[in-house]
């Protein structure tokens, strides 16, 4: 066995800088489309771990005002108290309400930032976890209840029993009543903590859009009929509930559980949600990459083939069968396959962490496991060997001894376009590759450094506030100003560039059914100047007047909802009594710049304060500060740990999804350059083999070294002309359907479409150039004495 495979080396490896590119090229495309191909599964793989996944299905709210259309994934709680009762084809159901992280205590030790999620008894009816401990069946009906995670559980009681241990959740007593397994990262919600929904204390509060909901449909019911006697009577509701608003319409869709994460059109989700585009894009790179190292492997096997075309004279003037040389052949191309397939298999499974950061997916359980992977892997090996082991072996095989013996020209030209127009595509497919990049880029770098309309740089937002503190808001605030780091203090009760209370608004003497939506940020006085939002009219609340307490500050946005040139001094409506209206600051971004701004309110009503906002001066050393900062809070509650993100972070987040495109372009991108190029180095190479005596010829002949090379040249720029002339209009149709998602947009300029060109032809040169001037410059004895 050994032997056989030390002979095929040899004959495999005559030409040794052709099995190296050949190998090297394979096994980089094969490495990054086993990667690919491992991301695009477990994308789909979400929530199908459930068993009965395919009955699942989410309500959405679907909320229409003018031109706007939102889709909500939430509802009202009469989704899940009144439909299921009314409604035929539900065998049941439940609702999810997000609530904030919170601090969870235990023998007088704290463990802070927990994700909690407030569920229905149902829950577990529903989405079937496995137990560690206790059981499911009952886990959720008392209010005094709760139900862990494994790893929250050992974080807190170690190796000790969790179940019927007494917990402390916001002053209140929860008992362990079960621990699940951990939550699955393909799952499109995430907790560490369940608590019964018949513990929320303010559910009271809770009269509009709130809530996550969930139908398992009974195994005989139509899906599509059910579906749409639950949108129907959601859909009464809604028009009941919100009769108010005028100018709005609603409807309702029900969404099967198995598409939510990848083609789901609600604004947002409980957990990241992953994107049918960004599939659609790393499939295409699959394919591409693919299709340029098996396109290289072909093209530099056939030259290897042709060059042996003696080779295969001799043996079968010595007697070798048709057959004996396919089987050669094939054996040779099988082993120089297998060899790059052993090469992608372990650079996959070695880069496969660099590639989890990248994607923002933990891949665990192994790479190799699925046996969907396992069969796509089977069928590339097995079409990479007959592609490249065809023409060899069925081609030359059948020619005769005394054509093959001839110096061996054949009917090439053929053959040479055909290599030539392949090449083509390989640099039609890269240019559009690094356009697409370009583009992207250009974009992405467009909103990020568009002006926000507000100064996020310095700001530290401190999110997991315990009640101990809320209460000392205060004296926190005064201490905090000592630190001489500290430039501004301020509070509210939502994330400055997250997501705010949705709420209905009007002015004062209009009729009380013409109620308009609008975003609300309840803050605390001081944080509007923190911010250092610009005033178009008015003020901003002062921490002396308590009646400003009573009073909004909205933005342009909301000014001109309200048809209104000039708001200050107006009343609006929200709640029951009128607010004064005593500020109109400038449209800020508050979400992605490519987004249209949306109205909104600040309001001061609520002494609630779930974050602290900290400026920190542009000389500050920010871990000092942040030392400082935390040592301050100790103070008033010497167990705390803090929890804090800068607000420059939060709105560069903004951009994740555009930025983790572009590196997976740019990944895609460099590793398309690099494939092309290698082939064009072999393509080079066997071209200046073939013109040598010819090159001797015309420097006989008078021809100088640079007449020679500008010869050589110019097949490769010809083709390079032609690929361009067909990948700009093709990379501006992209890009230019990619930027209509945007309200906001680059403009496509021309050097978008130049720099790919000019980057793969200065490769393409610099290649060119070198393989031909030590050929260009020989002596034309040596030309003329080759072969």
């Amino acid at each position: 066995m050994i032997r056989k495979i030390k002979r095929l080396y040899q004959l495999a490896g005559k030409n040794k800088a052709t099995l190296a590119v050949n190998v090297i090229g394979l096994s980089i495309g094969l490495a990054t489309t086993i990667l690919l191909v491992a991301f695009i599964m477990h994308e789909w793989s979400y929530d199908r771990h459930f068993s009965d996944a395919d009955r699942i299905n989410r309500l959405h709210t679907i909320w229409v005002d003018g031109d706007s259309k939102v889709v909500h994934p939430i509802n009202l709680r009469k989704a899940f108290t009144e439909i299921p009762q009314n409604v035929p084809g539900i065998e049941t159901a439940v609702q999810i309400y997000r609530y904030w992280n919170i601090e969870i205590i235990y023998d007088n030790v704290r463990h802070a930032n927990n994700t909690p999620l407030y569920v229905d008894s149902t829950f577990f009816n529903v989405f079937d976890f496995k137990m560690s401990e206790g059981s499911s069946e009952y886990a959720l009906n008392d209010p005094g209840s709760v139900v862990l995670t494994k790893t929250l559980a050992h974080k807190i009681f170690g190796d000790d029993p969790a179940v019927g241990q007494i917990v402390e959740i916001e002053n209140r007593s929860y008992t362990v009543s079960a621990v699940t397994d951990d939550v699955p990262e393909n799952t499109h919600f995430s907790f560490d903590l369940l608590l019964p929904m018949n513990s929320l204390h303010f559910m009271h509060q809770l009269g509009g859009l709130e809530f996550f909901t969930y139908y398992l449909f009974d195994q005989n019911a139509d899906p599509e009929i059910t579906g749409d006697a639950i949108s129907r009577a959601n859909n009464e509701m809604l028009a009941e509930t919100f009769s108010m608003f005028h100018g709005s319409d609603f409807a309702s869709e029900i969404e099967p559980l198995t598409r939510l994460h990848l083609f789901s059109s609600a604004s947002y989700d409980l957990g990241q949600r992953g994107s049918i585009s960004t599939i659609i894009l790393v499939g295409a790179i699959a394919v591409l990459v693919m299709f340029l190292a098996l396109t290289n492997f072909v093209n530099l096997f056939v030259i290897e083939g042709e060059q042996r075309a003696k080779e295969i004279g001799i043996r079968k003037v010595n007697g070798a069968a048709k057959a004996d040389i396919v089987r050669q052949f094939f054996a040779e191309t099988t082993f120089i396959v297998a060899i790059s397939f052993i090469i992608g298999l372990v650079l996959a499974e070695l880069f496969l962490p660099q590639f989890g950061d990248l994607m923002r997916r933990s891949f665990t359980g192994g790479l190799f496991r699925s046996p969907l992977l396992i069969f796509a892997l089977a069928a590339i090996f097995i079409l990479t060997v007959v592609l490249s082991g065809s023409y060899p072996a069925f081609y030359l095989s059948r020619l005769k001894p005394a054509a093959v013996l001839k110096s061996y020209g054949g009917k090439t030209g053929r053959r040479r376009v055909v290599m030539n127009l392949s090449g083509s595509v390989q640099l039609l497919i890269t240019l559009v590759l690094l356009t697409y990049l370009f583009g992207i880029n250009n974009q992405v770098n467009y909103l990020q450094n568009m002006p926000t309309g507000l100064n996020p740089d310095g700001l530290v937002n401190i999110y997991n506030l315990n009640d101990n503190m809320k209460r000392q808001y205060p004296e926190i605030l005064e201490e905090l100003l000592t630190i001489p780091e500290v430039e501004g203090v301020a509070a509210g009760g939502h994330t400055i560039g997250g997501g705010g209370s949705g709420q209905g608004i009007r002015l004062a003497e209009s009729q009380s059914d013409n109620i308009q939506t609008i975003n609300e940020y309840r803050v605390q006085p001081g944080l509007c100047s923190l911010l250092e939002l610009e005033l178009k009219e008015g003020r901003f609340f002062n921490p002396e007047l308590e009646t400003d307490r009573q009073s909004v500050i909205l933005n342009e946005a909301a000014e001109r909802m309200l048809g209104l040139t000039s708001a200050t001094g107006r009343q609006v409506v929200m709640f029951q009594q009128p607010l004064e209206v005593i500020g109109v600051v400038k449209d800020f971004h508050y979400s992605s710049a490519a987004n249209v701004i949306q109205p909104l309110v600040f309001t001061a009503y609520s002494e609630n304060i779930n974050n602290l906002l900290v400026r920190l001066a542009a000389n500050a050393d920010y871990t000092e500060a942040m030392r400082k900062i935390e040592q301050t809070l100790k103070s008033f509650d010497e167990d705390y740990i803090i929890s804090s993100t800068y607000t420059a972070d939060i709105y560069r987040n903004f951009y994740a999804a555009e930025e983790r495109f572009g590196k997976i372009l740019r990944v895609g991108a460099v590793i398309a350059v690099l494939i092309v190029m290698m082939g064009i180095f072999m393509l080079v190479s066997n071209s200046i083999s073939r013109r040598t005596k010819e090159i001797g010829i015309r420097k006989v002949l008078g021809g100088s070294t640079t007449r020679m090379m500008a010869v050589l040249y110019y097949n490769s720029l010809k083709w390079v002309a032609i690929a361009s002339a067909i990948a700009i209009p093709v990379s501006y149709f992209l890009l230019d359907r990619w930027l209509q998602n945007y309200a906001v947009k680059a403009s496509l300029r021309w050097w978008l479409f130049i720099l790919g060109v000019a980057i793969v032809l200065f490769l393409q040169t610099v290649i060119t150039i070198g393989k031909t001037w030590n050929i260009a410059r020989r002596n034309p004895v040596e030309s003329l004495r080759y072969e």
